[in-house]
């Protein structure tokens, strides 16, 4: 153990020499604005659960069905893949939905969560409806007439899960269904005359991602928005902020709109994480704080193969997930601290993504390679001791019989270059006479 002390002490002394020679420590990672917000809300969500069956329970089916199917997108894009999480997949793959909204928004969770979904892919191709030539809808079953709502569930979820289609007879279809009066210029609901706020959000969501290899777009787009921003205020209902809020942040990222509707959002969070409009609008808000936060990218969900199953299984433990879950790069990165000492590990590969680990107990282990956790700047405790990590491979040198403690291999390298920097920054100024 202290020698293992002793070469933590000289890696962290030549990262402090770093430091000062090119005078930048590593970054930390910073939680943006809604980070808080969203994990509070996200955490409300699972307290709310019908521990009986794993569904977010409301007065009927379909509505139930529509509750938990939010909440399962929320808790997903939250990167909380809990046993909160797993129940209620298991109970929107168990349960029939029994319209094509429903059924949209079930396919939408299928393919977040990697499961089966080209029954309900299927099942929205023949009930695709034809309201003009050379135009494709969806009503709220294959008897209603086509309706922007639905259609923009279904052609949204359709393009998410890869779905073969033509995407261009549905894009007509909305098109040729927005209102054109001037300053109400979004989508009005089924039986509506004017906009409809959430409906025209909902829209917009699913036309944005065609924006870019359909020029004819871009005017309807900026209709539809200039049509919402006069709609939706603070004052709103908040799953309809909510809405909007996403519509804006599919088109852009940095949306001072969409900024404005989740701050009047934040403030009216209550303390327990939840808000007052229950359990469908705080998904729908979970989910928008998080598409602000930029957590909602590829990456953050992108997954990791981490080949060992004793460290998988204690990854998870500490994660309070199954034992054999698949762990991705946001799930990794909210570990702080991993015991998992005496456990039979003999691989560390896919701790690297592990960036905000700061305490390690690797301790009687079979670990030979070190390598993985070499670069994470965070980790300031590790103990590694028992383990045949003195061996070449290790990725860090064999120590020589004179009582010095070697350095790791990176050490030497970011040293190395720190130092040809720091030479080659000296050598420019004497050739100014600096």
């Amino acid at each position: 153990m202290g020698n293992q002390v002793a070469r933590l002490t000289v890696w962290l002394r030549a990262l402090s020499v770093v430091i000062v020679l090119t005078g930048q420590a590593p970054m930390s990672a910073h939680a943006g604005i809604y980070a808080g917000p969203a994990q509070n809300a996200a955490m409300w969500l699972e307290s709310q659960q019908a521990k009986s069956d794993g569904s977010w329970r409301d007065s009927s089916e379909s509505r139930t069905f529509l509750q938990t199917a939010e909440a399962v997108l929320a808790l997903h894009q939250a990167n909380r893949r809990n046993a909160t999480y797993y129940a209620g997949q298991a109970w929107i793959e168990n349960h029939d939905p029994q319209n094509l909204d429903a059924r949209a928004r079930r396919l939408l969770v299928l393919r977040a969560t990697q499961s089966s979904a080209q029954q309900d892919i299927d099942a929205l191709l023949a009930a695709v409806n034809t309201p003009a030539a050379g135009q494709s809808g969806w009503g709220l079953s294959k008897r209603y007439r086509s309706s922007p709502l639905d259609t923009a569930l279904a052609l949204d979820a359709l393009r998410t899960a890869g779905a073969t289609f033509s995407s261009a007879q549905a894009i007509a279809y909305l098109k040729s269904s927005q209102l054109t009066v001037s300053g109400d210029q979004g989508w009005a609901a089924a039986t509506g005359t004017t906009t409809d706020a959430y409906t025209t959000a909902r829209v917009v969501q699913a036309l944005a991602a065609y924006k870019s290899s359909d020029t004819t777009l871009v005017v309807p787009l900026n209709n539809a928005v200039a049509t919402l921003k006069t709609k939706v205020t603070a004052s709103s209902a908040p799953h309809v902020r909510a809405a909007a809020a996403l519509a804006y942040l599919r088109l852009d990222t940095a949306s001072n709109d969409a900024k404005t509707l989740l701050n009047s959002l934040v403030t009216i969070q209550r303390p327990d994480g939840g808000f007052d409009s229950g359990v469908f609008a705080t998904g729908l808000i979970t989910q928008a704080f998080i598409a602000a936060d930029g957590k909602d990218a590829s990456t953050s969900r992108e997954r990791v193969e981490v080949s060992d199953a004793a460290l998988r299984t204690a990854i998870n433990e500490a994660l309070g997930r199954g034992a054999m879950d698949q762990l991705n790069r946001g799930e990794l990165a909210e570990l702080t601290s991993l015991d998992i000492s005496n456990r039979g590990v003999t691989s560390l590969n896919g701790l690297q993504h592990a960036v905000n680990l700061t305490s390690l107990n690797a301790s009687n282990n079979g670990i030979t390679d070190t390598s993985p956790i070499a670069g994470l700047t965070n980790l300031t405790n590790t103990d590694i001791s028992g383990n045949p990590c003195a061996e070449p491979g290790c990725g860090t040198q064999v120590a020589s019989g004179d009582g010095d403690t070697p350095l790791p291999l990176w050490a030497l390298g970011i040293l190395g270059a720190a130092l040809m920097g720091l030479i080659g920054r000296t050598g420019r100024r004497s050739d100014y006479g600096a």
